[in-house]
Order: C-alpha cells, then structure tokens, then sequence
C-alpha cells in the first residue's frame, strides 16, 4: 500500500463533497472508483477515516488516501528530450511545454514520455510525497503549451504550491478564439463543475465552483477570429476552455469544447499558451517574471489568419 497525503487548499470552496473533491483533484479516477476506495476505509480525513462520501469538508483539513499498490502507475525512465528551459536553479526549472505532450502518469500515459517523467532525473530523488506528480505544482493540459514550473525537491513544491493555492501566482495565457468579440476587455465569471454525463468534460454549472477570468482582447480577424489575453484568477480544470466556450467564443482547434465545424484548417490543437507566469521564488523571496515563445504552429496559424481575415 502507499499511502499520499495532502491538505485541503485554501481556494477549496467550503462544503464541498468529499467525492466531488477528490474527483476533481485526481481527474483520471471515476467517482465510482473514488467512492470504493472511501467505502474501504481507505480514505481519512483529520486522522479519522471517512465514512462517508458526502462528506463536507473545509480549508485546512488533511486528506490521506491509501492506495493499493496495482493501481499505482509508476515512473518509467524517458528518452524524450527535455524541452526548452526557461529558468532552473537548484530550487525549480521553468520549462516551455509543447503542444501534445502529457504531464504526468495515468491511465493510459505511463510510458515515460510524460513531462514528470522527463523531467525527474532533474529533480531531487526523494521521498516525493506523490511519486507520479514528483516536483509538479500546477498542470496545462496536453495540447496546452507554455511555461510550467516544477520544484526540485519535496519542500520546495511545498512552498511554491502554497502560493498557486493562495492565488498569488499570476499566470498569462494567449488564445486564438472563434468569432469577433465585441467586449476588448472584462471578467468571466462562472460556476464550473464535471460534466454530469460526460467524465472528461466540465461545463458551467450552478452546483460548481467558482471560476474568475479576466480577459483583453489583443487583435481581431474580422467575423471568424480573434487573439485574446486571458488571466486566470482561479485555477479550475478546463477553466479557459469552458468559460471562453460558454460564452461562445471556443479555443479554436479545442476538439472537446469548441465549434464542429473549424473554419481553419491548418488548425488542429486547441491554440491556448502559458505564455507568462509570475511567482515570488520560494528559497530567495525573489519576484520571478517568466514569458514561453509562442510555438511555431501557433505564430504560423497567426500569420495565415492575418493573411486571409474573414
């Protein structure tokens, strides 16, 4: 058995589900799955197991899960490349994540090409608190690219994830999105909640927690398109994607909440980039301000929208 324990982060919303919250932390496990393991007494809470899977939990409690030992994924040695290096020290490494790359081990993505996997030789070899997330302290999705941080050891992902879950971590992400904004600039608020039918989905739901992004628009194509900035000041999962898809204007190329029919061809990964992140540096109180290149494939659907606005 292994055994992970974390505490619940402040950003939490008081109340929420037991079941609920451990679904949306590890997102590759059913609800069903979860429910099992609190029903098996495998989960506890505050040093007492948790009986029941509506329980309600608060900031500040701790959360143990034992995990029995077949159903943990384990790190595999890569041979990928790491890609590019914004920043390291012997505290962290920046890194500039491509499009179409997984970041760490799950179902279905434990062969060693997962960005933790590629990156662990870089980090201090332990004891990791949670060995398939060693040294990650916030994740992109897989056709997200951009700057991502990973702490080189166990305190120093401690440190750096308090910040992300204070919400002092500021992050900048550039869009290509569908259709012409009429707003240049404003907040998108939503409650955002798993799909009800859907596991790998979320969507803007009254039940949901609550998610808050400001945005400015940078540069409009006519009717079809347009770049905006977004910053997220909450870090819900799919937050961007939902939230600019509610209000109907989809990521282009995002094939789970974007438009069936792509205007765009050349387009085929949903073109959202981390392109800035600012954090104070978690050994030497330093302001860090860090900016990723746009990758190729999002400066090339750039040039060709700007070629042919419609």
């Amino acid at each position: 058995m292994n055994k992970e324990t974390w505490v619940v982060e402040e950003e939490a919303v008081s109340g929420v589900r037991l079941d609920v919250y451990l679904a949306s932390r590890f997102d590759t496990w059913s609800r069903t799955r979860l429910q099992k393991l609190i029903e098996d007494q495998l989960v506890w809470v505050d040093g007492k197991p948790a009986f029941s899977n509506k329980l309600k939990l608060t900031s500040g409690q701790t959360i143990q899960i034992t995990w029995p030992e077949d159903k943990i994924p384990r790190l595999q040695k890569s041979n990928m490349p790491l890609p590019p290096v914004l920043f390291e020290d012997s505290s962290l490494i920046v890194l500039n994540k491509p499009a179409g790359m997984v970041v760490h081990p799950a179902a279905g993505h434990f062969d060693g090409n997962t960005l933790v996997e590629i990156v662990a030789p870089r980090l201090l070899k332990g004891p990791w608190p949670e060995d398939i997330r060693r040294g990650l302290v916030h994740r992109l999705d897989r056709d997200t690219s951009g700057a991502i941080i990973f702490a080189k050891t166990p305190e120093m992902q401690t440190k750096i994830s308090k910040q992300f879950s204070l919400r002092q971590v500021k992050k900048t992400y550039l869009a290509l999105v569908s259709g012409k904004m009429e707003s240049k600039e404003g907040t998108l608020e939503c409650r955002i909640a798993r799909h009800p039918g859907k596991r790998q989905r979320f969507a803007v739901s009254s039940d949901g927690r609550w998610a808050f992004t400001k945005f400015d628009l940078k540069e409009s194509f006519g009717k079809w398109a347009a770049l905006v900035e977004l910053r997220p000041l909450t870090g819900r999962t799919h937050q961007l994607r939902v939230q600019m898809a509610a209000i109907k204007h989809p990521i282009l190329g995002d094939h789970i909440y974007g438009e069936k029919n792509n205007p765009f061809s050349f387009i085929h990964r949903q073109m959202l980039h981390a392109f800035h992140i600012e954090f104070k540096h978690p050994k030497t109180d330093k302001m860090m301000s860090l900016s990723a290149p746009l990758p190729e494939d999002f400066q090339d659907a750039l040039k060709l929208i700007r070629l042919n606005p419609c």
